[in-house]
C-alpha cells in the first residue's frame, strides 16, 4: 500500500526521466530545424510567440487553474500593450477578473467572482544586435501587480507585487528561437501566498505570511511552422521561494496560430512535476490584435 501523499512524490530517476524527455523534444527540434524557412512568415516586427515582444496591441486571456487540494481559478483578463516606434521601450496594463471555487469553509467567500491584482509592465531593450548568431536582443522588464483584488475571498495577494526581470533573444538555427528568462519576485509587505504561483493567491492557506521572495527560470525553446503559420513551444519553468526554502517545476507546452494579418490565438498548458505540491494544472488561451 502507497503511503499517504506518495502520488506527489517523486524519485531521483523518475526526475531524471522526466528531464531526458524533455531534451528528447528540444534535440527533435533542433535536429528538424534546418528544414525550416530561414525567412519568418509573420508579420514585421511581430512574432506573436516573443515573451518580450516590443510591438502594440490589445490582449484577451482566459485562464484555468487548477489547484492540488481541488481548488480552482477562472479568470478572465483584458491588457493592453503600447510599443514606441523604435522598438526599444514598452508599457503595459492588464486587468484580471477572478472567479474562485474553493474546497473548504471560507465564510461565505467559497464560491465569488470579482476584480483580480492589476499588472502593470515596463519593458527596455538596451542592447539589440544585427549579427545572425548569438544573442540578438537583452530585454529588461520592470513589472508589479497592485492589490486590488480581495485577498480573503483568494483574488489578490494583499500587497504589491514587483517582478524585475530580463528576457535574452537567441536564434538557434532559422526557425527555432531560445527565449531564456530569470525574474525575482518580491512583495511590499506581507503576502497571502508564499508558494509558486507566479503572485498567485494560495487558496488553501489566506492568512498573511511573510514577505514573497521567488526567484523563477524559463527556458523556453519555440519552433516555427511555415506551412501552418503556426508555432510549436516547450519549457521547464523552475522556481524557487526563499521564503519557504521549497522549489516548484513545471513542464509547460504551448502552441499558435496567426488567425489573420494582424491578431494570433495561442493555448499554453503548465502541469506541476515535482517540488512542493500547490498548483498542478493552470492553461491559457490568448487572442492577441496587433495594431502596428
Amino acid at each position: 500500500m502507497s503511503k499517504p501523499g506518495a502520488i506527489f512524490c517523486l524519485s531521483y530517476v523518475e526526475i531524471q526521466n522526466r528531464v531526458m524527455v524533455r531534451f528528447f523534444f528540444v534535440f527533435l527540434w533542433l535536429t528538424t530545424a534546418p528544414f525550416a524557412r530561414a525567412q519568418s512568415v509573420f508579420p514585421e516586427k511581430v512574432v506573436p510567440y516573443d515573451p518580450a515582444l516590443m510591438a502594440s496591441r490589445w490582449m484577451f486571456d482566459a485562464n484555468t487553474y487548477l489547484f492540488v487540494g481541488q481548488d480552482r481559478f477562472y479568470t478572465l483578463a483584458a491588457g493592453y500593450a503600447y510599443g514606441l516606434s523604435n522598438e526599444r521601450h514598452l508599457f503595459s496594463l492588464q486587468v484580471p477578473f477572478i472567479h474562485t471555487i474553493i474546497n473548504a469553509d471560507f465564510g461565505g467567500f467559497e464560491n465569488t467572482t470579482g476584480i483580480g491584482d492589476i499588472q502593470f509592465a515596463y519593458w527596455w531593450v538596451p542592447f539589440k544586435s544585427t549579427q545572425q548568431q548569438g544573442v540578438e536582443r537583452v530585454s529588461v522588464v520592470a513589472a508589479l501587480s497592485a492589490p486590488t483584488g480581495n485577498p480573503t475571498a483568494g483574488r489578490g495577494v494583499g500587497t504589491w507585487l514587483f517582478k524585475p526581470g530580463m528576457v535574452l533573444t537567441v536564434p538557434l538555427t532559422p526557425g527555432v528561437m531560445f527565449y531564456p528568462e530569470a525574474r525575482f519576485q518580491f512583495s511590499a509587505g506581507s503576502i497571502n501566498s508564499l508558494g509558486g504561483n507566479d503572485g498567485l493567491p494560495d487558496p488553501e492557506d489566506t492568512d498573511e505570511e511573510n514577505r514573497l521572495q521567488l526567484v523563477s527560470v524559463q527556458l523556453p525553446v519555440i519552433m516555427e511552422l511555415p506551412e501552418a503559420r503556426a508555432w510549436l513551444g516547450i519549457d521547464a519553468p523552475f522556481q524557487y521561494s526563499l521564503s519557504e526554502s521549497t522549489y516548484f517545476l513545471y513542464l509547460k507546452l504551448f502552441f499558435g496560430w496567426m488567425a489573420t494579418e494582424r491578431s494570433s490565438l495561442s493555448l499554453a498548458a503548465t502541469k506541476f512535476v515535482a517540488g512542493q505540491p500547490r498548483l498542478n494544472v493552470a492553461v491559457q488561451i490568448r487572442y492577441s490584435i496587433f495594431l502596428r
